[in-house]
């Protein structure tokens, strides 16, 4: 076998360990406080390793992931409240709206190049906000009436098991990314990303790969939508559509390190944290956010994992990860 292969072998049997030592962690009888703080550690990996896979490796810097969650979660609530759609049923069906929501708005949005692509899909978030605020179903007896009050959602599961559900979707970006970024798709992505033209001239289909990505990322980011509002059990729309979801990734993986796999791990641990502490501060959380970015964007553009690869700790780290397993 390939040292490449002994690393992997490595990194995913450091994988597997951690993975146990969270999911024993409930068995053990942790607290509620830190059972959520690992929820939303968990939900917040998956959302930054999607944005990673857009802005990172695809050129893709969508600022309209927060929109595909709202669908997602909507259509998880009305599969719930109005259909009585079992579980296994209702999440797969909320990605795949959102996917397809998504693959709707791909033609006119890859004709957009850079800024305006932005733009374009920042403006989905307000749309969508403004759409479903409006909205009002037919009622049923029991449920909210939609409009701005939302609608509440019922799963039936516990708070355990929607934090296994959590570790899974989080686990699972990680080992996705490794194998987006391993395949023909991830080569042809970094290539879009670096240029255009060059890629487009070796014979890669910008389209169709933009697209991949773009939907991968879509139902994903959806998945992880389905999950925190399982948890919380309520959407509206001026939470769902809101831009604050865009900063919790976009923070998680310039923090982290943006083009890293190990980035938005990094990222979304410590987006993790200045949530819990922050509020404390309320009045100066914006000026502390944008200061910490500031100093990011300005001495370590990379990120703390950019930073650290340059360090002989970080690098001997990396080698011992690509040793030979005997």
């Amino acid at each position: 076998m390939s040292a490449k292969m002994f690393r992997l072998n490595a990194e995913y049997i450091l994988l597997v360990i951690l993975t146990l030592i969270m999911a024993l962690l409930p068995v053990v009888g942790i607290g509620w406080y830190t059972l959520h703080v690992l929820f939303l550690f968990f939900v917040y990996l998956a959302l930054a390793n999607m944005w990673n896979l857009l802005a990172g490796y695809s050129g893709l810097v969508s600022l309209g992931q927060p929109a595909f969650m709202g669908i997602a979660g909507y259509t998880l609530a009305m599969l719930l409240w109005f259909f009585d759609t079992p579980l296994y049923i209702a999440i797969p069906a909320a990605c795949a709206a959102a996917t397809a929501f998504a693959a709707v708005l791909s033609i006119p949005l890859f004709r957009m190049r850079g800024f305006y692509f932005s733009i374009g899909t920042l403006l989905l978030n307000e749309i969508c906000r403004v759409w479903f605020n409006w909205w009002r179903p037919i009622p049923v007896p029991g449920a909210p009436v939609g409009g701005g009050a939302g609608f509440g959602i019922r799963s039936g599961l516990s708070p355990i098991s929607i934090y296994y559900l959590a570790l899974a979707v989080g686990i699972a970006s990680i080992i996705l990314m490794r194998f987006i970024l391993g395949s023909k798709l991830g080569a042809g992505l970094m290539a879009i990303r670096d240029n255009e033209r060059a890629a487009a001239t070796c014979g890669i289909d910008i389209f169709r790969c933009k697209l991949y990505s773009f939907l991968i990322a879509t139902f994903f980011t959806g998945l992880a939508a389905c999950v925190f509002y399982l948890f919380q059990g309520h959407i509206e729309p001026t939470g769902a559509f809101s831009i604050s979801w865009l900063n919790v990734m976009l923070m998680a993986v310039i923090i982290g390190g943006i083009s890293t796999e190990e980035g938005p791990i990094v990222g979304s641990a410590i987006v993790v944290l200045l949530s819990q502490l922050l509020p404390r501060y309320a009045e100066y959380s914006p000026l502390i956010l944008g200061v910490l970015l500031t100093l990011i964007i300005t001495f370590t553009p990379p990120g703390i994992i950019g930073m650290m690869r340059k360090t002989r700790l970080y690098n001997a780290m990396l080698k011992y990860l690509s040793k030979p397993i005997t």
